[in-house]
């Protein structure tokens, strides 16, 4: 349908999203004090103010968007993200009334193997494992939904940023809690590991950091299932042996067979990730994939201590030992990374408001609509990388500026 041009439209349109019973919408319009020329934007903003709509659900309400707010008896009150994979949405189970986080991959993917392969994977690794630093998943289903047929997954809801977004935002981590960030994600990895499971992409886009400082390591899409080999043979298949995950993080070994890591690579790249919480930048800030995968196989960082100051040097020597190019010559196990780095971590709030993330999320979905929309008119579009290596979103350093006073989320 058009937007909404007159009250009586927007109306029309509430009762068809069902986000609102009838009964629902008159009384909320006999509480509102509005004059018989308010707009729909009049109305609109009311609903969101006394708490009736989300701003998520007004302005899809005045685009002329009724349907898509349900998937099930999931109902999507804001956008948590938008990717290659589809969208993801804090939701509201309906007959429950807990809050949710729905991934959903549309149908306009479903016939795309890679994506349905790494969307699959990440729900199994999601449901085999549970632990306090790894993002739970609840369920996962296929389902009729307005466009056609859609996967999606239930998980649990993260009030957070991911790391490498806090990073962009506020600068490098104090070393105390970019120890203690990288010690939590280390216990999920142990716990991870245990069950058989290699995530093969852990990178600070993969690591959420809600406002106490907690962590969760997110995103199984590309891990190695101990007990699920037909998936790894078809990731095989679809991207080739040699090379998964991302080129700022992957381990050497990583980069020329990935089907035969081990839990090694997983801190492998925690150590890069280490790297980039502690100075704000990528160990190898190359141009190409191709060189970036070149310096994780044959060349060394810049030195940590060069770049951070005060850090006790028991740091830096853990963290050498994280990124050692030979397996056998790095921390075994994930808990070994945990009890190194426990006596220098401290646990720290972050910095952030979760509800101007939500409106800035919203922001990032509209301007990505509008692109789409624009691609099918004629306009410009954005060509995606399918291989299976990916590069870090932070290039030469993932912190440039300082943050403006302004800035969403600060």
């Amino acid at each position: 349908m058009p937007p909404p041009q007159v009250t009586s439209d927007f109306v029309e349109l509430l009762e068809k999203s069902r986000l609102l019973t009838q009964d629902q919408i008159s009384d909320a319009l006999g509480q509102f004090e509005l004059t018989q020329d308010a707009s729909p934007v009049d109305v609109a903003t009311a609903l969101v103010r006394s708490g009736r709509l989300t701003r998520f659900q007004a302005d899809r309400l005045l685009e002329g968007r009724h349907r898509g707010f349900f998937i099930d008896h999931y109902r999507c009150d804001h956008i948590l993200g938008t990717g290659g994979m589809g969208w993801l949405y804090l939701a509201t189970d309906v007959e429950s009334g807990n809050p949710v986080a729905v991934k959903m991959l549309p149908k306009r993917l479903e016939g795309d193997s890679g994506m349905v392969a790494r969307f699959e994977l990440e729900a199994k690794a999601g449901l085999l494992l549970n632990h306090p630093n790894i993002v739970r998943t609840y369920e996962y289903q296929r389902t009729e939904g307005v466009y056609g047929d859609v996967y999606y997954v239930v998980m649990e809801i993260v009030p957070g940023l991911s790391l490498e977004e806090l990073i962009v935002r506020n600068g490098p981590l104090p070393w105390p809690a970019a120890c203690d960030t990288i010690r939590q994600a280390a216990a999920g990895l142990h716990h991870a590991h245990s069950k058989g499971t290699i995530h093969r992409d852990i990178k600070p886009a993969n690591l959420l950091i809600d406002t106490t400082g907690h962590v969760k390591i997110a995103d199984f899409g590309l891990s190695k299932i101990e007990s699920e080999a037909e998936d790894e043979f078809s990731l095989q298949m679809i991207f080739g042996h040699d090379c998964l995950g991302t080129a700022d993080y992957i381990a050497p070994e990583q980069t020329l067979d990935s089907s035969a890591v081990d839990g090694r690579a997983d801190i492998y790249s925690l150590g890069c990730t280490l790297y980039a919480t502690l100075t704000g930048k990528l160990p190898f800030p190359l141009k190409s994939v191709k060189q970036k995968l070149e310096a994780q196989r044959t060349r060394k960082p810049r030195p940590v201590t060069s770049l951070v100051e005060d850090l006790p040097p028991e740091v830096p020597a853990i963290l050498k030992k994280m990124i050692s190019k030979r397996p056998e010559t790095r921390f075994q196990e994930a808990q070994d990374v945990c009890r190194a780095l426990s006596p220098f971590s401290e646990r720290n709030p972050a910095e952030f408001s979760f509800d101007k993330v939500l409106i800035q999320r919203a922001e990032i979905a509209r301007k990505k609509i509008a692109a789409k929309q624009a691609h099918r008119t004629g306009g410009s579009s954005v060509v995606l990388d399918r291989s299976g290596t990916t590069q870090s979103k932070i290039e030469t350093s993932i912190r440039e500026k300082p943050p403006s006073a302004d800035e969403p989320g600060r």
